[in-house]
């Protein structure tokens, strides 16, 4: 009986739907950036986007239905009753990566951690008080979507994982998490979202933007000790798609804080 319980709940994730246009839609820049980092670092091709799309973009298209569902519960119920809807999702992409024979425990072991995330998430946005610490906490959380399309990734394509890659992208994906909450700052205090500069603010009011600054600084100094333990060949691999990325998504400036 147990078999087949999960012989259908397994078919179902294959077969039926679960995600949304809206969630296909907000995936799209996440899998962008998915190419544009991870791709050159294992010499594949955009041409094989379409290879890695069904699963990667499945994937994400959860997480962001996730980040809809979870902000709506914050509107909807008290603080103390807002519900993480993460691990049934999380669930079915377990699900999946088995019936694909895509399963790695380090996927699992991120995907645990956005499950951290969301929780996290709850608590500083029901709190009248946060720490810097938890801020930070929650940014370095919220990009273990990143880390689990790149072992995702990597066991589409049969490529052994290297974590010496995953920590050199480690930093990167921490900036480029918070370069999005700097433009979406004034759309998320509108909308009463949570948004890692806003906490900033919440915490040091107009001195918010240095400290943030100052986070940003932290974490280009992370990337650039780290890639300086690689190999010539190796650091100009990653710093061209620094530079690519740099490219295609300047630095925004940290806007004026919204004392609210």
């Amino acid at each position: 009986m147990t078999t087949q319980i999960m012989t259908t709940q397994i078919s179902n994730v294959m077969t039926q739907p679960h995600i949304s246009y809206w969630g296909m839609h907000k995936s799209a820049r996440v899998l962008d950036a998915v190419t544009s980092f991870y791709f050159p670092i294992y010499n594949l091709s955009h041409k094989d986007f379409f290879t890695y799309y069904p699963v990667l973009g499945f994937v994400e298209a959860l997480v962001y239905q996730t980040d809809e569902a979870v902000e709506t519960n914050q509107k909807q119920e008290s603080s103390s009753a807002v519900k993480n809807p993460w691990y049934q999702r999380q669930n079915l992409i377990i699900d999946l990566l088995k019936q694909r024979n895509l399963y790695h425990p380090l996927i699992e072991e991120e995907l645990e951690n956005l499950g951290k995330y969301y929780d996290l998430e709850n608590q500083l946005m029901s709190q009248n008080s946060v720490t810097h610490e938890d801020v930070m906490k929650a940014a370095e959380l919220r990009t273990s979507d990143a880390r689990a399309l790149h072992r995702i990734l990597l066991q589409m394509a049969n490529i052994p994982h290297n974590e010496k890659a995953f920590e050199i992208m480690w930093p990167l994906e921490v900036i480029a998490d918070i370069q999005d909450d700097i433009i979406q700052y004034k759309d998320d205090v509108e909308k009463n979202q949570y948004n890692t500069y806003r906490m900033f603010v919440k915490i040091y009011g107009k001195e918010a933007p240095n400290y943030l600054q100052e986070e940003l600084d932290k974490y280009e100094y992370f990337f650039v000790e780290r890639l300086s333990s690689l190999s010539m060949d190796d650091q100009k691999i990653y710093m061209k798609i620094v530079n690519g990325y740099q490219e295609e998504h300047s630095m925004p400036d940290i806007p004026e804080p919204i004392l609210e």
